[in-house]
């Protein structure tokens, strides 16, 4: 997310920056998934790397997280495409260059929400939301 924010003080005049810091913020969030890739127990049917985030508490409803068996490759898979696709867009998208930089990292971040997502009632919210940006 911070790689949509940091784009949106910059100028479209300088488009070139904007595409470089998009590319560097993808680039930055493949280089993480390896970590929990590596850590995570195949043979477990639990979910792994479980968090819990009190969302809204004064109605005792939380957002809970983890990772059973396929979502490790589908957050690899994501962030191994989407500096793919920001680097074959580079120079097809000259109007309309900030924006498209812009929606990457906040479609990544959901598409990696989606796939961390045991909770019921966010796992169906989420997929709707990954088709905002577009």
């Amino acid at each position: 997310v911070l790689g949509s924010i940091i784009p949106l003080s910059i100028p479209n005049s300088r488009i070139r920056l904007i595409r470089f810091i998009g590319l560097c913020a993808s680039l930055l969030t493949f280089s993480y998934p390896p970590v929990p890739r590596i850590q995570f127990d195949s043979p477990t049917a639990e979910s792994q790397f479980v968090g819990t985030i009190r969302w809204l508490p004064y109605e005792n409803i939380n957002l809970y997280t983890g990772i059973d068996g396929i979502p490790p490759f589908s957050v690899v898979l994501t962030t191994f495409l989407i500096p793919i696709r920001i680097s074959v867009g580079w120079s097809s998208t000259e109007s309309y260059g900030k924006e498209y930089v812009i929606a990457f990292p906040i479609r990544e971040f959901l598409m990696i929400a989606v796939s961390r997502m045991p909770d019921l009632s966010l796992f169906h919210v989420l997929p709707e939301s990954v088709l905002i940006p577009m």
